[in-house]
């Protein structure tokens, strides 16, 4: 698990983070309906009898609602650079194992049904996301096969789109831990920080405050400024004053993450321009070698009755250029 990995997870390790994550940017309608005091992390750690180990980085949770059943929330952390296509195969597999253990630890419900898992992927990369989010669609269509083909839909949480988007209330831990990881410029980064320093002060939250100084002191700054180095600091107070007070040149990571989101944009416009210039070559080939087909059909029915009334001239000279 790379440093970023552990630092995010330690994070949403803490039911605040994990619930304001809920209830502030998934906001559907059975979170309404949860009792956030029973909100627990569940050790999910185990291997499947071929081998597949779940991601150390991703983490599983539960909720009550509040008619006593639970609801399991699976959260996928995920850092690459831009969308993985086969994230809803992983994620089918993933809920899959999830359920296995339920059974094999915990049981099915009194009805003998298994609890509802919500599988979330938080994907933190600057270029969007553009991968399906259902399996079916990763499978090839066979008539008569379409229902076995499996439907596993996971909920997609693109920091950059739903910061884009506006729509995120803005005291919310994990809306203030977006701001910070999508600064586009010193001053916005000192604005999401100042408003987390507001939002955890006079609460319980210690040990929360210390895993977002943590972060910030040992996976953004050094993203952001690589090669300064950082007086240690204790909370995000002192962390404030540290980057108001030492002389950092931000400049030089932004403007590489924009240039990297421009090229991933790019890429994209260009794979969709060869895919609309390979159509159209496509077709005209397809054009040309119908035509010289129906050419060749039309000289041999003119051969074999007409062979003395008309002479059958050489192809080159029907189409020129060929």
């Amino acid at each position: 698990m790379s440093r970023h990995d552990s630092a995010y997870r330690s994070l949403f390790s803490h039911p605040a983070m994990m619930a304001e994550l809920l209830q502030g940017v998934v906001r559907q309608e059975w979170v309404a309906q949860a009792d956030f005091s029973t909100l627990e992390r569940l050790n999910a750690e185990h291997v499947a009898p071929r081998g597949s180990r779940r991601r150390a980085s991703d983490m599983l949770w539960r909720v009550r609602s509040r008619h006593g059943d639970w609801v399991y929330v699976y959260l996928l952390l995920e850092f690459q650079s831009r969308s993985d296509p086969y994230m809803a195969l992983r994620a089918l597999t993933y809920v899959g194992l999830e359920y296995e253990d339920i059974l094999r630890h915990k049981g099915a419900q009194g009805d003998g049904r298994l609890p509802p898992m919500l599988p979330i992927v938080l994907y933190n990369g600057v270029p969007r996301w553009r991968a399906s989010q259902q399996v079916s669609e990763l499978i090839a269509q066979a008539q008569g096969l379409e229902p076995y083909v499996p439907q596993l839909r996971y909920l997609l949480l693109d920091e950059g789109a739903l910061l884009a988007h506006g729509s995120l209330p803005a005291e919310n831990l994990a809306t203030l831990l977006f701001r910070l990881e999508h600064a586009a410029d010193e001053d916005q980064m000192r604005q999401a920080l100042r408003g987390l320093v507001r939002r955890l002060r006079g609460t319980a939250l210690e040990e929360l405050e210390r895993a977002f100084t943590a972060w910030l002191t040992e996976v953004l700054l050094p993203d952001r400024a690589p090669g300064v180095r950082m007086p240690k600091v204790e909370n995000l107070q002192e962390f404030d004053a540290m980057i108001t007070a030492e002389k950092i040149d931000w400049s030089l990571r932004w403007k590489q993450e924009g240039l990297e989101a421009g090229r991933e944009e790019g890429r994209e416009e260009g794979r969709k321009e060869g895919r609309r210039e390979g159509r159209r070559e496509g077709l005209q080939e397809g054009k040309a070698r119908l035509l010289e087909q129906q050419l060749v059909r039309a000289s041999v029915r003119c051969r074999l009755p007409c062979a003395n009334a008309w002479p059958v001239l050489p192809m080159a000279n029907w189409m020129p250029g060929l």
